[in-house]
């Protein structure tokens, strides 16, 4: 297998689902022996990230400042730095990053193929200049699921040819199943002979906390046993704001708000249903993976990326977004059998190692890489 050198242009301000897509990959392909680069802004949470995974990073580079004087700096930065690593691909996570890499092959000498990987929920702009920005200037797109690859189809009038849905991977290694976590168990103070539902991920509207305590709230009728953790950090929720709303059930004794975790590994091991209640967003499916990979069962809401990871009735159980009896029911569902609970797990853990190893992934964007150089 030749080895690739790939330039992955990954200009995000926070370390969101974009940048894991990004920075997971690139550590993937540089464990199938390609020579990775990873550019990006200055210290940004992705740069910092993809050092602590040992990735070579280029920083002069200011994708995310588009003032005419940025603009040609980035430009002749990145001409140069393509000539002088004799890059053979180029993979721009970003509008800001796509655009600059586009002019950057026009003025540079080597004419590198160019994929716009995308990744954000948004549906891309219809101008006539995207147009032709992905049409004329890009060799493929690379989307993370599959309702992005049709609004790409649809939006940007693009060949279905050139479009290739890649969904992420996961490190199955690191995450797998384990036994409960004592200390936080004890931490917790959880009830013996309790069931633990939980969800993962920041305190954000579209993760739909509040429809999770409102299903917490009917199954707690039938499952008065039961209790419900929420993992994550503040952003447009706080955790005030969401124990205010459990004080408002007036169950506080069955919710543990935990905030961030250094390793999510420890919290769900401790479930034994997972949920992901999100109302959008989804279209890199982190958190589910993590669930089917440690052998937790799911239930999640079909939206975006998540019923291409949970089939419904074979590893989880799938509800609509913002129906929160329907989300109690299927809770309550896997509450009730502890064999389809352990079928679900076994099943999910088998999928993911099948499917969304972080191999498999590498392997996916290799393949298109290969394609475009033939």
């Amino acid at each position: 297998m030749k080895r690739l050198n790939i330039l992955q242009l990954i200009n995000v301000r926070w370390y969101n689902a974009c940048a894991y897509y990004a920075i997971s990959l690139s550590a993937a392909l540089k464990k199938r022996g390609h020579q990775v680069i990873v550019a990006g802004d200055p210290q940004s949470p992705p740069v910092l990230k993809a050092k602590e995974l040992g990735l070579s990073v280029f920083e002069d580079l200011y994708p995310s400042y588009s003032t005419p004087w940025m603009m040609v700096y980035n430009i002749k930065r990145l001409v140069d730095l393509v000539a002088e690593e004799k890059i053979d691909i180029i993979n721009a996570h970003r509008g800001e990053g796509h655009l600059i890499a586009a002019l950057a092959r026009k003025f540079g000498k080597r004419n590198v193929p160019l994929v716009r990987t995308r990744g954000d929920a948004r549906i891309p702009k219809a101008n006539l200049f995207n147009r032709h920005l992905n049409n004329r200037y890009t060799e493929k797109i690379i989307t993370t699921c599959q309702v992005l690859r049709g609004n790409c189809i649809q939006v940007l009038k693009i060949p279905e040819n050139k479009v290739v849905n890649i969904p992420g991977g996961i490190d199955h290694d690191f995450f797998s199943p384990q036994e409960w976590d004592r200390n936080w168990e004890e931490k917790l103070n959880l009830p013996e002979g309790s069931l633990v539902v939980g969800i993962l991920g920041r305190l954000s509207p579209v993760k739909g906390h509040k429809y999770f305590i409102q299903a917490a709230e009917i199954v707690l009728k039938k499952f008065p046993r039961t209790i419900f953790l929420i993992c994550g950090t503040d952003a447009q929720i706080s955790l005030l704001e969401l124990k205010e709303m459990v004080r408002t059930v007036g169950r506080e004794e069955n919710f543990r708000f935990l905030g961030k975790v250094k390793d999510p590994r420890e919290i769900i091991s401790l479930f034994d249903v997972g949920v992901v209640a999100s109302t959008g967003s989804e279209t890199i499916c982190r958190v589910p993976l993590e669930y089917m990979a440690m052998g937790k069962p799911v239930v999640g809401t079909r939206v975006n990326a998540i019923p291409e990871v949970v089939e419904d009735d074979v590893n989880g159980l799938l509800v609509e977004p913002k129906d929160a009896p329907q989300m109690a029911e299927a809770m309550m569902r896997l509450l009730g059998d502890e064999q389809l609970r352990q079928r679900f797990g076994e099943i999910g853990r088998q999928k993911v190692v099948e499917k969304f190893t972080l191999d498999c992934f590498a392997r996916r964007t290799e393949e298109v890489y290969f394609s475009l150089l033939d």
